[in-house]
């Protein structure tokens, strides 16, 4: 990651065992970010893991792959041309097509000096082959803000998968504040066929390669707006074909947002907020168990069905992993960034 910068922008990266040694490492030109006035710009994600290599995109609308030996190549261009461009893409999981957008913003979209002007916003989604030209499959334009805009963020067991309507502007804000609503998209139109779930009944946060997926219904408070308020807020694991596997809940002051399903959807992770100074993460498991997350370790992902993986807060940007089982027992890496997916050995 490129320090100091945009929290979505990427310039490296890496493929390292819980030994902390590097096996492979690619540095890579950062996505430019479009000048759009009053709001920020929120890039998709630029680096993704499939078929057991890293997968990632330069501002030249360029995706390589880095495997474990170092490997490194190309396996499409898209036709990225100009600063004002945002490129999103899913890799099939046995890599051998990449689909790719781009979504052009006219500068200075949102002035703060008032209503915007009348402008050209501009779609384009195309489809490669790995290792051959990319394909236009379709153009869209409008002459004012779109109401709604494409993102794909990856591809599991049954298909492409992103966000429609994505949030690629913003001017900050809470827990969530930049997810859109998970969609499945055709990998050969590459339009919208299903969202995982209703955002208005259970907004999605995740899914993982079975297609398993987890969402947040609404919460019910108690002493709502009290120095004593409670939330609880209700957890749901879904399978792709969107019936429930299981439920459950948490309880905090201020709600809870980001869980993480494991691999095999038996377990996941979610933080809540009690205050200013409390931010508990708990492990939540099919068996109804509920581990509250302490001991510095803060939980981002998972290695693999029992394996946590995040960072230390005694030791700020290392990577460290922890047993579900037992996450107050966690053991740092040394090595820094954010946990992109799992690549075997």
């Amino acid at each position: 990651r490129k320090a100091g910068a945009n929290p979505w922008v990427l310039n490296a990266v890496s493929i390292a065992g819980l030994d902390g040694r590097v096996r492979a490492r690619a540095t890579f030109a950062s996505m430019s970010e479009p000048s759009m006035g009053c709001m920020g710009a929120v890039i998709p994600p630029s680096a993704q893991v499939a078929g057991g290599k890293i997968y990632y995109a330069d501002p030249t609308g360029t995706v390589r792959s880095l495997a474990v030996d170092g490997t490194v190549a190309v396996v499409a261009t898209f036709p990225m041309a100009s600063s004002q461009q945002m490129l999103s893409f899913a890799v099939s999981p046995d890599g051998s097509q990449v689909l790719g957008t781009l979504f052009t913003i006219p500068k200075n979209a949102f002035p703060c000096s008032g209503s915007p002007a009348a402008a050209t916003f501009s779609f384009d989604a195309y489809s490669a082959l790995a290792g051959h030209a990319s394909n236009l499959v379709y153009h869209q334009s409008w002459n004012r803000i779109p109401s709604a805009v494409l993102m794909l963020t990856g591809w599991d067991a049954v298909g492409p998968i992103g966000q429609y309507p994505t949030v690629w502007g913003t001017q900050g804000g809470g827990p969530g504040s930049e997810l859109g609503v998970f969609v499945r998209i055709d990998p050969t139109s590459v339009k919208v066929r299903s969202k995982f779930s209703d955002p208005n009944s259970c907004l999605t946060w995740s899914s993982v390669a079975s297609g398993a997926s987890v969402c947040l219904p609404f919460p019910t408070f108690q002493g709502a707006g009290t120095d004593t308020q409670i939330t609880d807020q209700p957890v749901i694991v879904r399978r792709a074909s969107g019936g429930e596997i299981w439920a459950a809940s948490v309880t905090s002051a201020n709600g809870a947002w980001g869980p993480v399903l494991a691999p095999d959807g038996r377990h996941l992770i979610i933080c809540g907020a009690d205050g200013a100074d409390s931010n508990p993460t708990w492990v939540l498991g099919q068996d109804k168990s509920k581990i509250l997350v302490t001991n510095s370790f803060i939980p981002e992902g998972w290695l693999d069905a029992k394996t946590l993986i995040g960072s230390s807060a005694t030791a700020p940007g290392a990577l460290a992993w922890a047993l579900s089982a037992d996450p107050t027992n966690f053991r740092t890496i040394a090595v820094a960034g954010d946990f992109l997916g799992t690549i075997p050995a």
